[in-house]
């Protein structure tokens, strides 16, 4: 279909300017209603969407009272239905429901199975459940490459460090979330993975040169057209050794969003920003400038989310830049159509929807589990675990490493799981960083039982190391690794070791099943 082959009741022909640069925009609201914060704003700016977040969720009977409000909204002033409503549904560390819905694991875990028919089912169930709930888009699958293993915000929402593997699996969950009935946003082009910074705080560098992106970060990414991506979310994050790209951010570089996304690699759907009020892009562009640069770049739809008045100025920066000729109104209208045939494609995926039947989520979701838990080695031969031994669970406390995280604070409820199983377990829980005191208290308690020790990215935080070495050295030890892979080489490899890369429930369920009923090991 050519762009000028769209014909609708708001076809740009038929728009004000301001609606149309509105349409562009994707904002926020700051509660669990929409009323009458959202009305307000609809009645000055005509938003094309709005995206949810861990703070306007909080059960399944507010989450729909929520989206009623949203969509009665957006109909009172003549958007279409349904209406871009989209949320990082992620699983693993960014998911929303988990506390009304099956919590699930994230990608990494996904790809511990080796097996991208996973992927499928991953897509599948999180978009049954967000089929559930009216929500048309996910801003989701993450495709990026984790190949710097001190990523310190993708990490365990990676699919994996191979980009083929990345590919297929990202293809696979497309495939599972469109059965459901739910369009998809690949992110965050063209790669964040390899990365040492977070760019919700700063604006990353990337070193690879444009031939290094085609032959693996952005694999994934050509997949995921192929797949039929309705959308792809550009990164932040800044790329010198490309001078095509004029020491701009992917996110706001017309190299990267218009002749490589667009032209290069024929992507005809939607292209977003990340958030714009994240740090990496806040820091350093103005509102008034950072929508223009946004719409040269060649993005149909700006994310800003949180902040009204920052919104506001976007705006009137991007409005200001057409009427002075910096951007042509041709460059909006291109947009507006690209986004209406976008909410076509949400009442065709609608229409169409196979979503698993609720009633069947609970069995999905543990079936997914079951194929991501992977024994490592076990050379004390500690499994399956037994009545007649004690055991001491020690487990860290969870903390929001990233702001693209929602862990933080929660417990893992492994204890609970294998006292069920009939075992005699002793928990004890340490910190993130772990401090000599700590470890030495830890240690000794140990003796005369068989240690189970969780640990979470201790690649990073050395001090679960150095407490994973002196328990090893006093009692048969057998590691749990909670998040990133990366754990297990670091680890003593004379004690058993079991990666799982999730601290979900279903995990966790899982995780108890091969404990007690034992399993073939890696090596």
């Amino acid at each position: 279909m050519q762009l000028n082959e769209v014909n609708s009741p708001q076809d740009p022909a038929a728009m004000s300017l301001e609606d149309k640069i509105s349409l562009m925009c994707v904002v926020g609201t700051p509660s669990t209603t929409a009323e009458p914060e959202f009305r307000g704003r609809m009645s000055r700016n005509r938003f094309g969407g709005i995206g949810l977040f861990p703070h306007n969720v909080q059960s399944e009977e507010q989450t729909l009272k929520l989206m009623a409000e949203v969509r009665s909204i957006a109909a009172d002033y003549g958007s279409p239905q349904p209406y871009y409503v989209s949320i990082d549904e992620e699983g693993g560390t960014l998911s929303k429901f988990r506390t009304f819905y099956p919590y699930i694991p994230g990608n990494r875990a996904t790809g511990l199975s080796e097996d991208a028919e996973t992927a499928y089912l991953q897509g599948k169930i999180i978009g049954s459940q967000l089929h559930s709930l009216g929500i048309p888009m996910n801003w989701a699958p993450v495709l990026d490459v984790n190949t710097n293993i001190d990523n310190p915000v993708v990490g365990v929402r990676s699919f994996g460090e191979d980009p083929e593997v990345v590919a297929a699996f990202g293809k696979a969950y497309i495939q599972g979330m469109h059965e459901a009935g739910v369009a998809v946003t690949a992110k965050h082009f063209p790669g964040h993975g390899q990365v040492s910074g977070d760019s919700h705080v700063v604006l990353p560098e990337c070193g690879l040169t444009i031939e290094e992106l085609m032959n693996g970060p952005l694999l994934p990414f050509i997949a995921a057209i192929e797949a039929g991506a309705d959308s792809i979310m550009m990164g932040h994050l800044v790329f010198p050794g490309i001078p095509e790209s004029a020491g701009l951010p992917a996110s706001l570089s017309p190299f990267f969003a218009g002749e490589l996304l667009r032209g290069r690699l024929g992507f005809e759907g939607i292209i977003c920003t990340d958030d714009i009020e994240m740090g990496a892009i806040r820091k350093h562009f103005s509102p008034d400038e950072v929508g223009v640069l946004a719409v040269l770049a060649g993005n149909d739809m700006i994310l800003m989310c949180h902040t009204p008045e920052f919104q506001q100025r976007v705006i009137a920066g991007i409005h200001k830049a057409v009427l002075d000729g910096i951007i042509d109104e041709s460059r909006i209208d291109e947009s507006v159509i690209r986004i209406r045939r976008l909410y076509t494609k949400f009442q065709q995926y609608q229409a169409g929807a196979q979503p698993i039947p609720r009633a069947g989520w609970n069995e999905a979701a543990l079936q997914l589990a079951r194929r991501t838990v992977k024994v490592r080695r076990d050379p004390l031969q500690l499994l399956p675990l037994s009545a007649s031994r004690q055991y001491m669970l020690i487990l860290p406390q969870q903390e929001q490493l990233t702001i693209a995280d929602n862990t933080g604070g929660t417990d893992i409820g492994l204890a609970s799981l294998l006292e069920a199983g009939g075992l005699s377990v002793q928990v004890q829980y340490c910190s993130m960083k772990p401090e000599a005191a700590e470890i030495a208290a830890l240690c000794s308690q140990a003796a005369g039982h068989v240690v189970i020790q969780g640990t979470l990215n201790a690649h990073l935080f050395s001090g679960q190391l150095q407490l994973a070495e002196q328990l090893a050295a006093v009692a048969p030890l057998l590691n749990l690794v909670l998040r990133n892979p990366y754990d297990d080489a670091y680890l003593p490899q004379n004690a058993g070791s079991i990666l799982l890369c999730s601290t979900s429930d279903y995990s966790l369920k899982a995780l108890v099943e091969v404990l007690i009923q034992g399993t073939e090991t890696d090596a």
